[in-house]
């Protein structure tokens, strides 16, 4: 199926929709001027529910639990990982300077 558009031209002058002569203009509609069309997009609508831990929606279960755990409050230290494998945690000290600390490893 193609859709059909529709090309008219002007009859005569007409300053308020500012047309002249035989110029072409399309028609402009609205979709609530089309018969059934309200209810044939209706059908193509996919609707989800709020995802929950347990359950799907618009995100998976196992999405939204990961999205649960970060945090948005204030961070007291960020972990880095060096090249060597060592981790260190980024905090800052009551002046705002910044302060790294190698975090002890529980291998012995």
């Amino acid at each position: 199926m193609s859709t059909k558009i529709v090309q008219l031209k002007a009859r005569a002058d007409d300053p308020d929709i500012g047309l002249v002569k035989d110029e072409p203009f399309y028609v402009v509609t609205s979709a609530d001027a089309v018969v059934g069309l309200d209810k044939f997009i209706a059908k193509q609508i996919v609707t989800y529910q709020p995802a929950t831990e347990t359950v799907d929606g618009l995100m998976t279960a196992t999405d939204k639990k990961k999205l649960n755990t970060i945090k948005t409050e204030p961070f007291e230290g960020l972990k880095f990982k060096s090249p060597d494998g060592s981790i260190f945690v980024l905090s800052v000290d009551n002046d705002g300077k910044p302060v790294f600390t190698k975090e002890e490893s529980d291998v012995r």
